[in-house]
């Protein structure tokens, strides 16, 4: 490598070529079992460039929270982590252009009384290009890199608390779009991926409308923040019925009033 200089106006820059790696068979691998059973998937990987690439499989534990903290921590360090339970049937290993691997992992859950509700982790997929030494003429070189966390979710059967909290709920204004700002935290023992629905009453109780946010994953202990979109409602003082709909008969609500004035 040579040296960088001093003077910012010297420096060239050398990009390798993204590492062309793609995951094709999704980004949330969930089962249920019980405690002490064995069960085995696949991530299924592709090299969708021209010429060869590496690829690296590793773990991570992973946790988030609704102020957009997010956090990779070593494998197995999380009180709900799954990491330790999961065999990798390799780590390093290369496609050749176009080709299709499957990379196959085995799940042991401990054989114990004390699992209750979701436990999980991640399975790093990660492309790798070798820096070409040969085309560097001087500065720095910089390699991209693309990451890919695929999320292993084991439910002990159908145990685990259910259970969401409201713990901020504000209207909002920004740059012309109204919207609820939710935050949303899981203080049960099962992972869930709620839907938020906000319906709207106007004063002599019709409704003014049904407005959705965007469906999000929160795992015991984490949160997240959505924003339900309420543009083309007209001003004026409304109560409303926000709930987070699991899909099944789990289901979260809150009264409010909202008042939503005109721009």
């Amino acid at each position: 490598m040579s040296v960088i200089w001093a003077s910012l106006f010297l420096l060239f820059f050398s990009s390798s070529t993204l590492a062309n790696i793609i995951v094709v068979n999704g980004l949330t691998h969930e089962y249920k079992a019980l405690s002490g059973e064995t069960y085995r998937g696949t991530v299924e990987v592709q090299n969708n460039s021209d010429k060869d690439q590496y690829v690296k499989i590793y773990q991570k534990d992973y946790f988030f929270f609704h102020t957009g903290e997010i956090l990779y921590n070593d494998p197995g360090s999380s009180e709900r982590s799954n990491a330790n339970w999961i065999t990798l049937s390799n780590n390093y290993t290369k496609l050749a252009a176009g080709e299709k691997l499957s990379i196959q992992y085995e799940v042991t859950v401990p054989n114990s009384d004390s699992l209750i509700g979701s436990y999980w982790s991640l399975i790093m997929i990660e492309g790798v290009n070798d820096i070409d030494t040969n085309n560097i003429t001087g500065g720095i070189s910089i390699q991209s890199v693309m990451r890919y966390a695929v999320q292993i979710i084991t439910n002990i059967n159908e145990s685990g608390l259910r259970k969401l909290e409201f713990i901020n709920v504000s209207l909002l204004n920004e740059d012309s779009t109204k919207f609820l700002q939710v935050d949303i935290k899981n203080t049960g023992e099962r992972f869930m991926s709620p839907v938020l629905k906000l319906e709207l009453f106007d004063s002599i109780g019709n409704s003014a409308g049904i407005f959705e946010a965007v469906k999000r994953k929160v795992y015991p202990g984490t949160s997240t923040r959505s924003r339900v979109i309420i543009d083309d409602v007209p001003p004026g003082l409304y109560q409303a019925l926000l709930i987070a709909d699991n899909g099944d008969e789990y289901v979260f609500g809150l009264n409010l009033s909202l008042e939503i004035e005109d721009d």
